[in-house]
């Protein structure tokens, strides 16, 4: 969580970085981070939605009275 923090603040500081850039020197270089913050929004919530469907319960093996030991052990027995 703390590794997640750290990078959303580094990323926030690159854009504003170079958001300043693009409005002191080149306007067209701010079309650019636009994109590239539609982007990352995009990513970003794609990994966001993908991990919420991975915390499911796998779904297991019902088990049947079959399965059961005691009675495997029984039955080993009565075909003796």
């Amino acid at each position: 969580m703390i590794l997640q923090v750290v990078i959303f603040f580094i990323i926030v500081f690159v854009l504003n970085f170079l958001l300043y850039l693009s409005i002191n020197i080149n306007e067209n270089i701010s079309y650019l981070i636009l994109n590239l913050i539609i982007f990352l929004n995009f990513i970003s919530f794609h990994l966001h939605k993908k991990s919420k469907n991975t915390n499911q319960p796998l779904v297991k093996k019902e088990t049947t009275a079959e399965d059961h030991p005691i009675i495997k052990a029984a039955r080993e027995r009565l075909k003796k």
